[in-house]
């Protein structure tokens, strides 16, 4: 008798924990279909939902951080492509990494043009862009700035946004039209914005005179204002190795703007030169 009521037991527990799931499982059920019930329809009604539902796309993805492609700065393209190759701990081999000012100075003394095609068109192991094709010219120039100027660079990173995009091709077709008188020409901001990277005095680029470093100028001072003026325009290749490319890289100053920087650091260097 105990033995039939001990069967009668367990097949009573049975049976609630089987009720129990099924209940469960029900009441999941209708907490999804509320839930969900906002967003989907049958396909067969022709209810505003439905059709939504009907072209609803399979998936929807965001990509990236949200910011416009061509809007991106140089530390956002950075941290997000160059990073992985040129990060301060990187363990990639032949690649510069950022803020070691050692590995940049070679690459700097070739100028920002160079620096700008061998990004762009791939250059050894690195292939082109880095790899990111929806880079525009901008944004990999921004990204050249910002590793090369916490590396011992001094380059001039295109502007963010339309606005300020046209303000500088504004800019730039007025100086196109009005060409830099050499009396005018602001040696100082010319070697600010570019000559300090190979001629700062504390400049770890090889072969280059240091300004302020009298001794690195006097044979070169010897030699005369027209041909330090002379190599600094078309480019000049030392007895040392050292190579100083045509106007610093930078195609885009005048003349005026060349001979202007050479008697700034000259003259900051022991030299007397009008």
């Amino acid at each position: 008798m105990n033995h039939l009521n001990n069967k009668n037991a367990r097949g009573s527990a049975l049976t609630t924990l089987l009720g129990g799931i099924v209940i469960l499982l029900a009441v999941l059920f209708f907490l999804v279909k509320l839930a969900t019930s906002g967003y989907y329809s049958d396909v067969e009604q022709s209810t505003q939902s439905a059709t939504e539902t009907r072209i609803m796309p399979v998936g929807n993805v965001t990509m990236g951080d949200g910011t416009p492609v061509g809007q991106r700065t140089g530390e956002q393209i950075f941290n997000k492509i160059c990073i992985q190759c040129h990060a301060a701990d990187s363990v990639v081999p032949n690649s510069p990494k950022v803020t070691h000012n050692g590995e940049w100075a070679p690459r700097i003394a070739q100028g920002f043009d160079t620096l700008f095609n061998h990004a762009l068109n791939g250059f050894n192991a690195m292939p082109a862009k880095g790899g990111a094709a929806d880079l525009t010219d901008d944004e990999l120039k921004r990204a050249i700035v910002y590793m090369t100027n916490q590396s011992g660079g001094n380059f001039e990173a295109p502007a963010v946004g339309a606005a300020d995009a046209a303000a500088s091709d504004a800019s730039g077709a007025d100086a196109a039209a009005a060409p830099v008188a050499a009396g005018s020409a602001d040696g100082k901001k010319v070697f600010e914005g570019l000559c300090m990277a190979c001629h700062s005095a504390d400049s770890a680029i090889p072969f280059s005179p240091k300004i302020t470093h009298n001794a690195d100028w006097t044979t070169r001072l010897k030699q005369g204002k027209a041909t330090l003026v002379k190599h600094a325009i078309e480019g000049y290749t030392g007895p040392d190795g050292g190579v100083m490319p045509p106007k610093g890289g930078n195609a885009n100053l005048t003349d005026a703007e060349i001979e202007a920087a050479v008697v700034y650091m000259a003259n900051q260097s022991g030299g007397n030169l009008k």
